[in-house]
Protein backbone atom coordinates (compact mmCIF):
# COMPACT_ATOMS: atom_id res chain seq x y z
CA UNK A 1 0.00 0.00 0.00
CA UNK A 2 0.97 3.83 -0.81
CA UNK A 3 1.39 4.37 2.59
CA UNK A 4 3.73 1.67 3.45
CA UNK A 5 5.75 2.30 0.72
CA UNK A 6 8.34 3.62 3.43
CA UNK A 7 7.83 1.58 6.34
CA UNK A 8 11.07 -0.46 6.96
CA UNK A 9 13.15 2.69 5.36
CA UNK A 10 15.44 5.55 7.43
CA UNK A 11 11.88 7.88 6.73
CA UNK A 12 9.48 5.57 8.14
CA UNK A 13 8.84 7.49 11.05
CA UNK A 14 8.81 11.18 9.03
CA UNK A 15 6.18 9.23 6.53
CA UNK A 16 3.90 8.23 9.17
CA UNK A 17 2.88 11.84 10.21
CA UNK A 18 -0.66 11.78 8.57
CA UNK A 19 -0.02 14.87 6.85
CA UNK A 20 3.67 13.72 5.18
CA UNK A 21 3.04 10.67 4.26
CA UNK A 22 5.29 8.67 1.65
CA UNK A 23 4.02 11.69 -1.02
CA UNK A 24 5.37 13.92 1.38
CA UNK A 25 8.55 12.26 1.76
CA UNK A 26 8.77 12.01 -2.26
CA UNK A 27 8.62 15.63 -1.97
CA UNK A 28 11.53 16.18 0.30
CA UNK A 29 13.81 13.70 -2.07
CA UNK A 30 13.70 15.91 -4.75
CA UNK A 31 14.37 18.98 -3.17
CA UNK A 32 17.50 20.55 -3.91
CA UNK A 33 19.23 23.19 -1.59
CA UNK A 34 21.92 25.61 -0.58
CA UNK A 35 23.22 26.63 3.27
CA UNK A 36 25.03 29.16 3.36
CA UNK A 37 27.33 28.71 6.65
CA UNK A 38 28.76 25.46 8.23
CA UNK A 39 28.80 26.96 11.73
CA UNK A 40 26.65 26.81 14.60
CA UNK A 41 23.16 27.19 12.15
CA UNK A 42 24.45 25.18 9.61
CA UNK A 43 25.68 22.38 12.11
CA UNK A 44 21.88 22.16 12.81
CA UNK A 45 19.85 22.62 9.34
CA UNK A 46 22.64 20.49 7.44
CA UNK A 47 22.48 17.41 9.63
CA UNK A 48 18.17 17.58 9.87
CA UNK A 49 18.05 18.15 5.89
CA UNK A 50 20.01 15.79 4.60
CA UNK A 51 18.23 13.22 7.65
CA UNK A 52 15.27 14.39 5.94
CA UNK A 53 16.45 12.66 2.82
CA UNK A 54 16.85 15.97 0.50
CA UNK A 55 18.42 15.45 -2.51
CA UNK A 56 20.85 17.93 -3.23
CA UNK A 57 22.93 20.03 -0.81
CA UNK A 58 25.10 22.92 -1.21
CA UNK A 59 27.06 24.28 1.54
CA UNK A 60 28.64 27.60 1.02
CA UNK A 61 31.35 28.28 3.35
CA UNK A 62 34.83 30.17 3.45
CA UNK A 63 35.86 29.19 7.58
CA UNK A 64 38.09 26.29 8.62
CA UNK A 65 37.49 24.41 12.15
CA UNK A 66 38.74 26.63 15.21
CA UNK A 67 38.34 24.80 18.87
CA UNK A 68 36.14 27.43 19.91
CA UNK A 69 33.51 26.11 17.31
CA UNK A 70 33.20 22.47 19.14
CA UNK A 71 30.67 23.59 22.06
CA UNK A 72 28.24 24.37 19.63
CA UNK A 73 29.59 23.27 16.25
CA UNK A 74 28.24 19.54 16.30
CA UNK A 75 29.59 18.52 12.78
CA UNK A 76 33.44 18.97 13.72
CA UNK A 77 35.56 16.93 16.12
CA UNK A 78 39.05 17.69 17.79
CA UNK A 79 41.31 15.84 14.65
CA UNK A 80 39.35 18.68 12.20
CA UNK A 81 40.65 22.02 13.73
CA UNK A 82 42.38 23.77 10.95
CA UNK A 83 40.46 22.00 8.22
CA UNK A 84 38.08 23.16 5.63
CA UNK A 85 34.98 22.98 7.77
CA UNK A 86 33.14 22.72 4.33
CA UNK A 87 35.21 19.58 3.21
CA UNK A 88 34.57 18.10 6.76
CA UNK A 89 31.03 18.66 6.58
CA UNK A 90 30.87 17.34 2.95
CA UNK A 91 32.32 13.10 4.66
CA UNK A 92 30.05 13.54 7.93
CA UNK A 93 26.93 14.56 5.76
CA UNK A 94 27.81 11.78 3.24
CA UNK A 95 28.05 9.22 6.04
CA UNK A 96 24.78 10.21 7.74
CA UNK A 97 23.16 9.91 4.96
CA UNK A 98 24.86 8.33 1.14
CA UNK A 99 21.70 8.94 -0.67
CA UNK A 100 22.09 12.90 -0.55
CA UNK A 101 24.44 14.87 -3.24
CA UNK A 102 26.33 16.75 -1.49
CA UNK A 103 28.21 19.81 -2.89
CA UNK A 104 30.57 22.39 -1.00
CA UNK A 105 31.74 25.57 -1.94
CA UNK A 106 34.50 27.35 0.23
CA UNK A 107 34.12 30.76 -0.27
CA UNK A 108 32.30 33.50 1.54
CA UNK A 109 29.07 35.53 -0.11
CA UNK A 110 29.66 38.57 -1.88
CA UNK A 111 26.92 40.52 -3.68
CA UNK A 112 29.63 39.48 -6.88
CA UNK A 113 28.97 36.24 -6.26
CA UNK A 114 26.09 35.24 -4.73
CA UNK A 115 24.64 33.65 -7.44
CA UNK A 116 26.28 30.69 -6.43
CA UNK A 117 24.05 30.32 -3.56
CA UNK A 118 20.79 30.94 -5.39
CA UNK A 119 21.74 28.74 -9.17
CA UNK A 120 19.58 25.79 -9.48
CA UNK A 121 18.08 25.40 -5.90
CA UNK A 122 14.44 25.71 -4.30
CA UNK A 123 15.48 27.96 -1.79
CA UNK A 124 18.44 28.77 0.69
CA UNK A 125 19.19 28.49 4.10
CA UNK A 126 21.10 31.47 5.87
CA UNK A 127 22.91 29.96 8.46
CA UNK A 128 25.22 32.87 8.46
CA UNK A 129 27.00 35.61 11.39
CA UNK A 130 26.82 38.98 9.47
CA UNK A 131 24.31 41.12 7.65
CA UNK A 132 26.19 41.75 4.52
CA UNK A 133 26.27 38.35 3.01
CA UNK A 134 22.73 38.21 4.21
CA UNK A 135 21.60 41.18 2.46
CA UNK A 136 22.93 40.15 -0.93
CA UNK A 137 21.43 36.74 -0.38
CA UNK A 138 18.12 38.51 0.81
CA UNK A 139 18.07 40.40 -2.61
CA UNK A 140 19.34 37.64 -5.06
CA UNK A 141 16.41 34.96 -3.50
CA UNK A 142 13.85 37.81 -4.65
CA UNK A 143 15.43 38.19 -7.56
CA UNK A 144 15.26 34.94 -9.05
CA UNK A 145 12.01 33.98 -6.81
CA UNK A 146 13.18 31.45 -4.09
CA UNK A 147 12.52 31.58 -0.68
CA UNK A 148 15.17 32.76 1.78
CA UNK A 149 14.85 31.31 5.20
CA UNK A 150 16.28 34.37 7.51
CA UNK A 151 17.75 33.16 11.00
CA UNK A 152 20.12 35.02 13.38
CA UNK A 153 21.47 33.88 16.76
CA UNK A 154 23.49 36.29 19.72
CA UNK A 155 23.90 35.38 23.06
CA UNK A 156 20.45 33.39 24.70
CA UNK A 157 18.45 35.05 22.26
CA UNK A 158 17.75 34.43 18.04
CA UNK A 159 14.95 35.30 15.51
CA UNK A 160 13.81 34.15 12.29
CA UNK A 161 11.89 35.00 9.26
CA UNK A 162 10.78 33.43 6.12
CA UNK A 163 11.02 35.92 3.05
CA UNK A 164 9.59 35.34 -0.70
CA UNK A 165 8.69 37.66 -3.02
CA UNK A 166 6.09 39.39 -2.11
CA UNK A 167 6.42 39.28 1.69
CA UNK A 168 8.28 41.76 3.91
CA UNK A 169 12.08 41.07 3.24
CA UNK A 170 15.42 41.18 5.73
CA UNK A 171 16.16 44.75 4.53
CA UNK A 172 13.04 46.11 5.59
CA UNK A 173 13.62 45.07 9.14
CA UNK A 174 17.10 45.35 9.53
CA UNK A 175 18.50 48.00 6.94
CA UNK A 176 20.15 49.49 9.85
CA UNK A 177 22.16 46.67 10.29
CA UNK A 178 25.76 47.70 10.89
CA UNK A 179 28.67 44.62 11.14
CA UNK A 180 31.18 46.59 12.30
CA UNK A 181 28.69 47.87 15.21
CA UNK A 182 27.10 44.55 16.16
CA UNK A 183 28.66 42.68 18.84
CA UNK A 184 30.63 39.31 18.02
CA UNK A 185 29.95 36.17 19.06
CA UNK A 186 33.41 36.94 21.60
CA UNK A 187 31.89 39.37 23.03
CA UNK A 188 28.59 38.17 24.12
CA UNK A 189 28.52 34.13 23.38
CA UNK A 190 26.27 32.02 22.19
CA UNK A 191 24.86 29.58 23.89
CA UNK A 192 23.95 26.02 22.12
CA UNK A 193 20.47 25.83 22.72
CA UNK A 194 19.15 28.54 20.99
CA UNK A 195 21.36 27.11 17.54
CA UNK A 196 19.32 24.15 17.41
CA UNK A 197 15.84 26.51 18.99
CA UNK A 198 16.59 28.66 15.69
CA UNK A 199 18.17 26.20 13.39
CA UNK A 200 14.87 24.03 13.81
CA UNK A 201 12.45 26.79 13.17
CA UNK A 202 14.63 27.23 10.02
CA UNK A 203 14.03 23.07 9.12
CA UNK A 204 10.53 23.19 9.80
CA UNK A 205 9.73 26.04 7.73
CA UNK A 206 12.41 24.58 4.95
CA UNK A 207 9.81 21.00 5.11
CA UNK A 208 6.79 23.44 4.76
CA UNK A 209 8.34 24.59 1.38
CA UNK A 210 9.20 21.17 0.26
CA UNK A 211 5.88 19.69 1.01
CA UNK A 212 3.83 22.89 -0.95
CA UNK A 213 2.45 23.81 2.48
CA UNK A 214 1.73 27.58 3.77
CA UNK A 215 4.87 29.23 5.10
CA UNK A 216 4.09 30.60 8.61
CA UNK A 217 6.51 32.88 9.21
CA UNK A 218 6.20 35.04 5.97
CA UNK A 219 5.63 38.67 7.54
CA UNK A 220 6.52 37.42 10.61
CA UNK A 221 9.36 37.33 12.43
CA UNK A 222 9.90 34.92 15.39
CA UNK A 223 12.13 35.62 18.41
CA UNK A 224 13.37 33.74 21.01
CA UNK A 225 15.02 34.41 24.36
CA UNK A 226 15.83 31.58 26.35
CA UNK A 227 17.01 33.29 29.15
CA UNK A 228 13.47 34.55 29.81
CA UNK A 229 12.02 31.69 28.29
CA UNK A 230 10.08 34.57 25.89
CA UNK A 231 8.95 33.27 22.54
CA UNK A 232 6.87 35.94 20.66
CA UNK A 233 5.98 36.10 16.97
CA UNK A 234 5.84 40.09 15.74
CA UNK A 235 4.21 41.31 12.58
CA UNK A 236 6.33 42.57 10.40
CA UNK A 237 5.12 44.91 7.22
CA UNK A 238 6.99 45.33 3.89
CA UNK A 239 8.86 49.05 4.00
CA UNK A 240 7.45 51.07 0.98
CA UNK A 241 10.79 52.94 0.11
CA UNK A 242 12.87 49.26 -0.15
CA UNK A 243 13.71 47.84 -2.94
CA UNK A 244 11.32 44.21 -2.24
CA UNK A 245 8.52 46.70 -3.10
CA UNK A 246 9.51 47.38 -6.66
CA UNK A 247 10.05 42.74 -7.86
Amino acid sequence: MEKDRFLNSRYSRFAAIPSIGAAGVDKIRKAKVTIVGAGGLGSVTAPQLVALGVKYLRIIDQDVVELSNLQRQTMYRDEDIGKSKTLVAKKFLEELNPEVEIDVISESITKKNVHIATDSVDFVVDAVDRFAPRFALNKACLEVDIPYLFGAVSGMSGNAITVKRGSTCVECIFSQADDSKLPTSLEVGIHPSIINIIGSIQVSEATRIMLNEDLLLLNKLHFCDIGTMQFETLHVKTRDDCFCSNI
